[in-house]
């Protein structure tokens, strides 16, 4: 008989010695990509902080960009843009190499490419996004880095401090790093005096909220603190459906959430309710977007979700960039005995495209009205290294018609 105690890592009485990593299901012939349930540790749903200012939430470039700028990409057609998440964790410098690529990047690309902004898709700091940790792993981070950078929260973001790993702060509310920073009252305070980095906090109206460009739309959504799972309340999930119904049908759409739908990684799999709460969203508006993005696996995945409407079908691409600065890469499931080799068919109407589990990089997003091109960048950490990335993959998504081409 197997020893049940080593291989699932629980005891008797609830002792527990570790968290088995999750398998391929079918006897490891196939790749599991989402999760059902909560594991343990579970942290309950952590209240919502006041938004500001009333629904629905709204946010334009134009806040934090000049006129000059706003006619610069108007005039040439298209818009470019960092994303990635999972960026601050103290333990080590790797945060710090990828923002040297993004540096890098953003400097040497031409004057009418240049990133208009930095997309964070959450864990901005690690591991309850402590007030006191954003001076050296935020701001000094991203010290040269010279666009803005707008934010949703991670399920790190809103923990709350875990007494098994010190003292608790008696003062700590979730989310109020994140709300300091990131939901400002004054958009012009420095967010970090001991540092001497320049960037100021940024005034969001919402820890979920819509971002509104002249080339795409981009719908942020909160998934609150689960490790394992996203949870929304009504009050969101009706905003959601709402916002997806506004949003300008001409321009390219592109939601955000922390949790990501799908993920064949061994730590962390997709969470069936994001995925639920998406696509019964989409079907009920009639609205799709072409691209979703997300962070907490710390890898790059990107997958193709082929969804059958009205005897034809279009594809709604799934991108997780969650290797933006966690010290500790994840890797996906095994499949009898190996990596998946990409394209990998998951099942009927889901195919994993690419994805990249030795390196940390970043997602470059360049939209115009007809298309959104992305280039993944990315490189093998190096201690105390500043160099450019190399394009590891790079997917075609044409607004008109969903069509994603890897190129």
């Amino acid at each position: 008989m197997a020893n049940r105690t080593y291989s699932t890592g629980r005891g008797a009485d609830r002792r527990q010695s570790h968290q088995a990593p999750r398998t391929a299901t079918d006897g490891g012939k196939k790749l599991h990509v989402q999760t059902s349930h909560f594991v343990d540790p579970h942290y309950p749903f952590q209240p919502l902080p006041t938004p500001n200012g009333p629904a629905p939430y709204r946010y334009s470039l134009a806040r934090f960009l000049n006129s000059e700028d706003i006619d610069a990409i108007n005039h040439a057609g298209v818009m470019v843009l960092h994303s990635v998440g999972d960026t601050g964790d103290f333990r080590g410098q790797q945060k710090d190499f990828v923002a040297g690529m993004m540096t890098e990047d953003a400097t040497s690309l031409p004057a009418q490419r240049k990133p208009a902004f930095f997309y964070h898709l959450g864990d901005v700091i690690y591991f309850a996004g402590d007030i006191d940790d954003y001076g050296n792993n935020f701001y000094e981070t991203y010290e040269n880095y010279p666009a803005f950078i707008v934010a949703i929260p991670g399920n790190h973001d809103c923990q709350p401090d875990d007494p098994q790993d010190g003292p608790v702060d008696p003062n700590k509310v979730p989310l109020d790093g994140w709300v300091q920073n990131f939901m400002a009252k004054d958009p012009s305070n420095l967010g970090s005096q001991k540092t001497g980095a320049a960037r100021t906090q940024m005034d969001l109206p919402n820890v979920y909220w819509t971002f509104n460009t002249p080339l795409a739309t981009f719908i942020g959504l909160f998934s609150n603190v689960g490790e394992t799972q996203g949870e929304f309340h009504q009050d969101q999930i009706d905003w959601f459906k709402a916002e997806l119904a506004a949003a300008d049908p001409d321009l390219a759409l592109v939601v955000t959430v922390h949790h990501p739908p799908y993920s064949g990684d061994t730590q962390h799999t997709g969470s069936s309710v994001v995925y639920n709460m998406l696509f019964s969203a989409f079907a009920a508006t009639n609205r799709y977007p072409h691209l979703i993005l997300s962070g907490h696996v710390h890898n790059y995945q990107r997958f193709t979700k082929t969804v059958a409407q009205d005897n034809a079908s279009f594809d709604v691409t799934c991108a997780v960039i969650g290797n933006g600065g966690y010290t500790k890469l994840g890797r996906l499931q095994k499949i009898e005995g190996a990596y998946p080799a990409a394209p990998y068919e998951v099942e009927d109407g889901l195919t994993l495209e690419q994805y990249d589990q030795e390196k940390f990089g970043f997602l470059r997003l360049e939209i115009t009205k007809s298309k959104i091109t992305g280039h993944y960048i990315a490189a093998p950490y190096v201690a105390g290294a500043t160099q450019a990335g190399e394009i590891g993959d790079s997917f075609e998504i044409d607004v008109r018609t969903h069509a994603v081409t890897t190129i």
